[in-house]
């Protein structure tokens, strides 16, 4: 390859390029998502839905270094649940040493060759030209996991590490799934799950994200919804230089449900974005979505959210909510909430807010003995709680309370 496919190349762009042609013959799905990236590069914020999550401007300069070496794991904070753990160190999957587990299947995989919905995504479109390997999981018809599965990400890296998983949950199965983003990052992380998730499944989804503050990262997950299918998620970041948690969720038969949660607690220069797109495509499914970001210092909160209601999807019930605390003058939240909706018997709404704390909850825990930072974080741990506590496993809430815990108590 003689002649450059990226025009006007940066720094990070000309590293990209160099990395994939060493990289061993691409098949022709991968250079044709290769071709795409090209044309396209990193989102920016002159295009709709990257507006406040710059991609372009923040890896511009990135120059690659030679990978780390052995990346000291510690045990996770979910180890006392005894979960099936998978590492993903750097992209490589790392598999536990039971190799079975009954009524499901899990291994390192051929990666996917493309996701036809997403590949007008730069991103995407990079992670599937640069990947070879996934770790995929397929859990049986009818199966209920007594353990939850926890798939780790742990970076520390100084060229971009790429990572899929691929999952298939089984008519009627019940899954737990813990996934936790640990580590000092990379110039790009990137990580693309797809999901199907058959009829009358049950799939639980907790993300916990806790990267260095010089990571940048972007993950998105792409489920595809089932009849009668639930689909619980609820996602916990701390930020990083720049991190985006993207869900993309179609529904592709009737009576199906999903509860999207998040939280987002920034602190000095920390950016978080949760940026999620629903389409309802069946008859009598129902969304319901809640956003708490808390920023202080210059850290920054965005949330994006649509929900698309095509015809079909006569009685869709679906309800978005964001709300934003600023604790300082120079943190910033930036919400974007939308409907776009062809059908006529539906209920949707959403509703966004952004503010800061309340003078008189602050005076009345003051008056009733509490210092003023005491006050202060009792009443972000409310604000907060709302997402927490619709987390149904005992064992995970208590985790992502001590976190939130943790983060108030440095802050």
């Amino acid at each position: 390859m003689s002649a450059s496919l990226i025009q006007n190349a940066s720094a990070f762009d000309a590293g990209i390029e160099a990395a994939f042609v060493a990289r061993s013959a691409p098949n022709e799905a991968q250079a044709a998502a290769f071709d795409r990236f090209s044309k396209m590069r990193l989102p920016n914020r002159r295009l709709e839905g990257w507006r406040w999550s710059d991609f372009s401007a923040a890896l511009r300069a990135a120059e690659f270094e030679d990978a780390t070496g052995d990346v000291a794991i510690a045990p996770s904070a979910f180890a006392d649940l005894e979960p099936l753990e998978i590492q993903i160190v750097n992209g490589r999957v790392i598999l536990p040493e039971e190799s079975t587990v009954e009524g499901a299947a899990f291994g390192v995989i051929d990666s996917m060759a493309t996701i036809p919905d997403l590949e007008t995504h730069a991103i995407v479109s990079l992670n599937v030209a640069m990947n070879r390997k996934a770790f995929g999981l397929q859990v049986d018809d009818g199966v209920i996991l007594a353990r939850p599965i926890l798939i780790r990400h742990i970076v520390d890296s100084g060229a971009p590490v790429f990572a899929q998983t691929l999952l298939r949950i089984g008519v009627g199965a019940n899954v737990q799934l813990i996934e936790t983003y640990e580590g000092e990052g990379a110039p790009l992380y990137s990580h693309l799950c797809h999901m199907a998730l058959r009829d009358k499944a049950r799939f639980h989804r907790f993300v916990l994200q806790d990267t260095g503050p010089r990571a940048v990262m972007h993950a998105l997950c792409a489920p595809k919804v089932d009849g009668g299918a639930h689909f619980d998620q609820t996602t916990l970041s701390i930020g990083a230089r720049l991190a985006r948690h993207e869900t993309v969720l179609h529904y592709v038969a009737e009576n199906a449900f999903a509860s999207i949660d998040s939280a987002a607690l920034l602190k000095d220069e920390r950016h978080s974005d949760i940026s999620t797109y629903v389409l309802h495509k069946a008859e009598a499914c129902e969304t319901r979505q809640v956003h708490k970001g808390v920023a202080r210092d210059r850290g920054r909160n965005v949330f994006q959210g649509k929900f698309h209601v095509e015809r079909p999807a006569q009685k869709t019930d679906a309800k978005m909510t964001a709300n934003a605390l600023l604790l300082s003058e120079g943190a910033e939240a930036n919400h974007k909430p939308e409907l776009e909706i062809y059908a006529d018997d539906v209920e949707c709404a959403h509703g966004s807010t952004v503010g800061a704390l309340d003078d008189d909850a602050l005076f009345y825990l003051r008056q009733r003995g509490l210092d003023e930072a005491s006050a202060r974080a009792l009443l972000v741990e409310a604000f907060v709680g709302e997402v927490i506590e619709s987390i149904e496993n005992d064992d995970v809430r208590e985790v992502f309370a001590a976190r939130v815990a943790d983060w108030l108590a440095q802050s």
